[in-house]
C-alpha cells in the first residue's frame, strides 16, 4: 500500500512539474515580441553608428547605443505592463523573467562602465554580449526544456568565441547573423507558436 501511495505521489509531483514547465513555455512564447523588439533595436543602433553621419541622422554616432537601448527598454516596460495585466505569472515564468531582468541589468551596467572607461572595443563587446546572452538563453532553455532556445544559446556562445579570435569583418558578420537568428528569428518563431496555440485553443473551445 505504501509503495503504491509513494508511486502515486511521485507521479503526481512529476505531472505537476511537467505542467509547470509547459505553462512556463507558453508564457515564454507570449514574450517572443521582446526578442524581436531588441533584435530590431540592435540593428537600428548598429546602422546608426555605422551610417548615421552619412544619412544626416540627428546627433553623433556615439549616441546610437545610449539612445537606442533606453528607448527599447522603455518600450519593453510599457508593452509588458499592458500584457501583464491580462496574464497571471506562474512560478516558472517569474523565474525566467527574473533571469532575463538580471542579465539585462548586468549587461547595461557592464557595457556602460566599459564604454565610459574607454575599454570597450568591438571585439570585447561581441565577446561579452555573446557570452551573457548565451547564459540567459541556455539557462532559460534548460528550465523550459526548449531546444530552439538552446540552439540560440549555442549560436551566442559561438559568437562570443568569434569575438575573441575573429577578424573585424568576421566579428561584424557573425554578430549581425546572431542577432537575426537569435533575436528576430527566434522572436518570430515564438510568436508563431503562441498564435498556433491560441488557434488550437479556440478550435477546442
Amino acid at each position: 500500500m505504501k509503495e503504491e501511495e509513494n508511486r502515486r505521489d511521485i507521479t503526481e509531483r512529476l505531472e505537476l512539474i511537467e505542467s509547470m514547465i509547459a505553462e512556463g513555455r507558453r508564457t515564454a512564447e507570449s514574450w517572443g515580441w521582446t526578442f524581436l523588439l531588441w533584435g530590431v533595436a540592435f540593428y537600428v543602433a548598429i546602422a546608426w553608428s555605422a551610417w548615421g553621419h552619412r544619412l544626416g541622422i540627428w546627433g553623433q554616432n556615439g549616441l546610437a547605443w545610449p539612445v537606442t537601448m533606453p528607448v527599447a527598454f522603455a518600450l519593453t516596460v510599457v508593452i509588458a505592463s499592458r500584457k501583464g495585466r491580462r496574464q497571471p505569472l506562474t512560478t516558472v515564468a517569474r523565474a525566467i523573467i527574473s533571469l532575463w531582468v538580471c542579465a539585462g541589468i548586468s549587461m547595461f551596467l557592464l557595457f556602460t562602465a566599459l564604454s565610459i572607461s574607454g575599454r570597450l572595443d568591438p571585439h570585447s563587446f561581441v565577446a561579452l554580449i555573446g557570452a551573457m546572452l548565451g547564459i540567459a538563453n541556455g539557462a532559460s532553455s534548460m528550465i523550459l526544456k526548449w531546444r530552439a532556445q538552446l540552439v540560440c544559446a549555442a549560436v551566442w556562445w559561438a559568437t562570443s568565441v568569434v569575438g575573441c579570435f575573429g577578424s573585424d569583418a568576421h566579428v561584424a558578420g557573425v554578430f549581425l547573423a546572431a542577432v537575426f537568428v537569435c533575436q528576430i528569428g527566434f522572436g518570430v518563431y515564438a510568436m508563431i507558436c503562441e498564435a498556433r496555440r491560441k488557434q488550437v485553443g479556440v478550435a477546442h473551445a
